[in-house]
This record gives C-alpha cells, structure tokens and sequence, in this order.
C-alpha cells in the first residue's frame, strides 16, 4: 500500500480524538436512556426544540424577506416569517397541543407512506424481495395507525423517537471509537 501523508494526518488526528468520540457516545447513551425512561420529558424537549427551530427559522425568513429578496416577493417571504414565528410561539405556548399536532402529523404521514410502500411491493412483485417491501409498508401503516388512534400517544411518542435517535448517535460514535481504535495509526503499517 502506497503512503500518504494525508491518510497518515487523518489516521493520528482521528486516534488523538478517539477519547472525544468516546466521551460523546458515552455521554449519548445514558441521555438516549435518561429520556426513554422519562418519554412525556423527552416529548416536551422535542416540542420546545421544534419551537426553537421554528423561532429561528422565522428571524431568518425576515432577514431574507428585507435583504435578499426584492419586489413582491419580499412580503411572501415575510409572510413565511410571521408563519414560522406563530407556529415556535404556539409551540412554546400549548406544548400539549402541539404535541397532538406533531405526532398527528408524524403519524398520518406513517400511513401514507405505508400505503405507497405497500403498493409499490405489488407493482415490484416480479422483483427477488418484494416481500419485505411489502413487509415494511405493511408495519409502517400498521405503526401510523396504532399512533393515531392511542390517545396517549401524543405524551410519548415524538419523545421516543427523540430518545431513540439519541441513543443510537451515541452508540454510532461509541461504534465509531471502536474502530478507530483497531485503525492503524500509519499507512505502513497497513
């Protein structure tokens, strides 16, 4: 194998990071854990998450509206602004409602996409492993369904994704570590 300095500067950087990664991963875990155990909590956290980015997204859209865009459509994007804002203010104000709107959402558009799966399973049934294209839109419309008729399920359900995603971040970069440990810190010895 060829050595390259580049490959080489990559290789160190990485092992003399590996502890940061480490940490990380760690510190993910135990959050992903602390938040599956506490899913109403991690449901308020996504929602007020959702109304910082929407906040934000509505600044931006006004610094847009008056600075890059001109003519009519400067107001549309103002528009967009005033819309982005209302909707973080509504989600800092009913939290509980915005979490029925937001797992309503999520979970109406699990059925769609369940559907479409599932039809496209049939239109692809000539095809080696339509089967589990069929299997996979059959339980994302059976999960959409399940959400939108638990009428508890605005309480756990985006907290749960929340925490799920977190957990499995901090278990990539564990994973991550892990093989950057087994990497070899120069090309030569490769």
């Amino acid at each position: 194998m060829m050595k390259t300095v580049g490959n080489d500067l990559i290789r160190n950087q990485l092992h003399a990071d590996r502890k940061w990664y480490l940490l990380l991963g760690v510190l993910l875990v135990i959050f992903g854990l602390v938040l599956l155990a506490a899913l109403p909590f991690a449901t308020l956290s996504a929602v007020l998450l959702f109304g910082v980015l929407m906040m934000l997204g509505g600044v931006l859209h006004f610094i847009a509206a008056f600075t890059v865009f001109k003519g009519g459509t400067r107001w549309l994007w103002a528009l967009f602004g005033v819309l982005y804002l209302v909707a973080g203010y509504f989600a800092f104000t009913t939290p509980v409602i915005t979490a029925v709107v937001l797992t309503s959402f999520l979970a109406i558009a699990l059925i769609i996409a369940g559907i479409i799966r599932t039809v496209n399973a049939f239109i692809l049934r000539p095809v080696s492993g339509w089967g589990w294209v069929l299997f996979s839109g059959i339980l994302t419309l059976l999960t959409g369904i399940l959400i939108l008729s638990s009428p508890d399920s605005p309480f756990w359900v985006l907290g749960m994704f929340l925490a799920i995603d977190i957990l499995f971040q901090g278990i990539n970069y564990l994973t991550f570590a892990g093989a950057i440990k087994q990497l070899p810190h120069s090309s030569t010895t490769a």
